[in-house]
């Protein structure tokens, strides 16, 4: 027991300078030969996957037909919205609506997370420059990643495939484009592409090289992806979790996979394995828009015909714009998660805080609804793009017209962002409309939805508050797409 005493006690005596300076270089080290150890576990480990991932493609591969991508679904509109007389009295509404509401459920998203390898952090500039969508973006990459593939059989690839595992450049790069990701705020299709104009800027347009680069970094990002094959091509093969019109696709495993090419007919060689089991689907929800650089478009004029207060000069981004242009077409509801970008919102969000401040929550949600009524001409998709086409809210501000679904859409934002309130799409036979859980008193049409009660609100009946519902809509049964 003493001699337990005695060691405590000398555990308990102050070290002094110099004994506790070399206890703390020591612990330093230990800490860094810790880290070095588990850097070097994992990238042994993405070797091996790497290493796994190039044999297999040097057997053989299946060989599968293109299918035809599913059309977009047609959604008949009414030609010309419907309105409501601004100085008709507010009619009495019965309270509920007569129909229940069918909930359609949503698919939950995969939110890309940062891969679990110790990429280096490069202490040197970058010196290599590409541009995706109007942005400026440097990278460590340069003629150390150019390389030319003789052909596109399976040894070739196979062997491209390690030259890139074995280039510590590549390590770098992919260290690189995932900072890039999270700095430009990049969902998996924008990541995607922006993989792609980094490629082709370093490898070549449309080059067998530049998509082997491509898919390299999608697979050591974790997405799922496979390697397509078609007249000596190669071609990116992506599945989705959501609907996707229009591609072309092949059935494999695990679903459908996307044929991102112009070449999309006939019979393609498939790579078909997965690269390692922490790979996942791509999402096409957006958190938030990318975070490109700002090319402002020319200014437009919105205002709010019952509220002229509401009233707002603004650009969009043509970036943004160009962007949005070539976003694969999806749910509803992905539009309205994606929100509005932070420089429409700078401009919009002070005039209608100041528009709505000091309203109660009912009045505020109907000088807001005026604004997204009236601050917009109507049209159809069909007649102003030819085929349906939903907007994403920066498109809103951009397009010379808009129709339900973009103004619901749009609603919904405000109602978010503005008030902090719940709020759900309605579907209709030919119509978008939305509504929201307001916590203050209406005297409007409503129904119960898990436990609360959401009142129609209804973005493209013009002149009506919220809580009242188009005629032609009381009796019938909406969809509801929930956004949370």
């Amino acid at each position: 027991m003493i001699g337990i005493g005695l060691v405590m006690m000398a555990f308990a005596l102050p070290m002094n300078a110099q004994s506790k300076k070399e206890y703390i270089e020591k612990m330093k080290q230990d800490k860094q030969r810790f880290s070095d150890s588990l850097r070097n576990e994992k990238e042994a480990y993405r070797r091996r996957l790497n290493a796994e991932y190039a044999q297999f493609i040097k057997e053989r591969w299946e060989t599968l037909k293109s299918n035809q991508g599913e059309p977009r679904p047609l959604f008949p509109e009414p030609p010309q919205p419907y309105r409501r007389d601004d100085n008709s009295p507010i009619p009495e509404l019965p309270n509920p609506i007569p129909v229940k509401p069918i909930l359609v459920p949503q698919p939950d998203p995969t939110i890309p997370k940062r891969p679990d390898w110790d990429l280096p952090q490069l202490p040197t500039p970058p010196n290599f420059t590409f541009t995706s969508y109007g942005t400026q973006c440097k990278i460590h990459a340069g003629n150390e990643l150019k390389f030319c593939l003789k052909d596109t059989k399976e040894n070739t690839l196979s062997d491209a495939w390690m030259w890139l595992t074995d280039n510590e450049a590549t390590t770098a790069l992919l260290a690189d484009c995932l900072e890039l990701r999270e700095v430009l705020s990049l969902g998996d299709w924008a990541y995607f592409c922006l993989l792609g104009d980094m490629a082709e800027t370093l490898l070549g347009n449309d080059s067998n090289e530049s998509i082997l680069l491509q898919l390299y970094l999608m697979a050591q990002s974790d997405y799922m992806v496979r390697i397509g094959r078609i007249d000596g091509h190669l071609v990116p093969l992506l599945p989705f979790e959501d609907d996707v019109y229009v591609y072309y696709y092949l059935n494999l495993p695990g679903g459908r996979f996307y044929i991102m090419s112009e070449r999309r007919e006939g019979s393609f060689d498939i790579c078909n394995r997965a690269f390692s089991d922490k790979e996942h689907k791509l999402s096409l929800r957006m958190e938030c828009p990318p975070q490109f650089a700002f090319s402002p478009t020319n200014g437009r004029t919105f205002a709010s015909k019952r509220y002229p207060e509401l009233r707002v000069q603004l650009e969009t981004s043509r970036n943004l714009m160009d962007f949005y242009n070539g976003y694969p077409q999806s749910l509803w509801t992905n539009y309205s998660w994606a929100g509005l970008s932070e420089e429409v919102k700078a401009k919009l969000y002070p005039v209608l805080r100041k528009g709505i401040a000091g309203k109660s929550q009912i009045e505020a949600a109907n000088r807001i609804i005026n604004f997204v009524q009236t601050a917009f001409d109507y049209q159809t998709d069909q007649d102003q793009f030819g085929y349906e086409r939903p907007l994403f809210a920066d498109e809103t501000f951009f397009y010379s017209y808009s129709d339900c679904e973009d103004r619901a859409i749009l609603f919904s934002i405000l109602i978010r962002d503005l008030l902090g309130l719940d709020v759900v799409l309605l579907h209709y036979h030919d119509h978008l409309a939305t509504a929201v859980h307001y916590t203050e008193a209406l005297n409007g049409y409503y129904f119960e939805l898990e436990g609360k009660t959401y009142y129609v609100s209804d973005p493209t009946y013009i002149g009506a508050d919220v809580g009242e519902c188009a005629p032609k809509y009381v009796d019938e049964k909406p969809k509801v797409y929930k956004l949370q």
